[in-house]
């Protein structure tokens, strides 16, 4: 079976991880003095400061001397063996309180003691929050991706994990947050421009994880990631505050595998469109919860009326 191409950004993270990790250590070693004992220690100490990075490095390891037997260079791979610690699933959701702390944090990051934020990072924290994208999406957004006027964001499949153009309502609140990159950032391509460059390049997905580990840290919260906004909002749809069918929330957040059964083949290839009415609802009552939770305002019993079209 012929595999799928990596796409840029695992090609990119892989490298990043080679050349800060994996090349200081076995770089200058030929590849036949390479032992399954120093491949073990090696991802052993990496995975002490992170499964991740553990999991990572071993499977670049794995790659390299795979390539190697390939070549006939070494009769075995010694990274074959090496078990590594899966990550356990995260069950975060943030709460009111959080949310609300973590949306001021971003808006007056000044007011927030030992926090150091930039107000172009705020506004990209903001906007994975509120259109429950990944974090990868969200600081690649280009201009030409928005079409102010279908108040949509299609997403290429190129830069989407399972490979499918993802067209993302948007809500009045992201439309704010779009006219708020305009007027801070102003980038000519990216909506989340890189600060540290001079030419047109998206800000770094890591940067958005650093920057939440900040505010976390700075408002002494439990742990989140930028990735924990998907569950919390996807939470929230699906429960009695909004209550829309959890397969209408995959859509949302382009969980490829839920693909409506026998309309699968249209949904996959054909219909960008599919289920944009029915997003378009989800995606507008969790914006609209947003602004009530930031905003401090109550609602009887917690429920945000959903208009039905047709």
């Amino acid at each position: 079976m012929k595999a799928k191409p990596k796409r840029a950004s695992t090609l990119a993270e892989e490298k990043r991880v080679y050349e800060k990790l994996v090349k200081p250590q076995f770089g200058d070693t030929p590849v036949a003095d390479i032992k399954r004992k120093d491949v073990a220690d090696f991802v052993s100490k990496q995975t002490r400061k992170a499964k991740s990075t553990g999991r990572h490095c071993r499977n670049i390891l794995r790659q390299l001397l795979s390539y190697a037997v390939h070549k006939e260079l070494i009769d075995y791979n010694p990274a074959n063996s090496i078990a590594v610690v899966n990550s356990e699933p995260r069950e975060r959701v943030l709460s009111d309180d959080e949310l609300r702390a973590f949306w001021q944090a971003c808006e007056r990051p000044g007011e927030i003691e030992n926090l150091t934020l930039s107000e172009d990072m705020g506004i990209a924290l903001r906007m994975a929050l509120v259109t429950l994208q990944r974090g990868g999406e969200v600081v690649g957004m280009r201009w030409t991706e928005i079409d102010r006027k279908a108040r949509t964001w299609l997403i290429p499949a190129a830069r989407m994990k399972g490979k499918r153009a993802h067209l993302v309502p948007l809500s009045d609140l992201a439309i704010s947050l779009l006219d708020e990159a305009k007027q801070i950032i102003g980038g000519k391509e990216f909506v989340f421009q890189s600060p540290r460059s001079d030419d047109d390049v998206p800000m770094d997905r890591r940067a958005l994880t650093r920057a939440m580990n900040r505010i976390v840290t700075a408002l002494k919260m439990p742990r989140a990631t930028p990735h924990d906004f998907r569950r919390s909002g996807a939470t929230a749809i699906t429960g009695e505050r909004i209550g829309i069918p959890r397969f209408i929330v995959s859509q949302v957040i382009a969980h490829a595998a839920d693909t409506g059964g026998a309309a699968a083949v249209t949904g996959m290839h054909y219909d960008l469109n599919d289920y944009l009415p029915d997003k378009r609802r989800a995606i507008t009552a969790w914006a609209n919860l947003l602004q009530a939770i930031v905003g401090g305002n109550e609602r009887p019993d917690n429920v945000i009326p959903l208009t039905q079209e047709g």
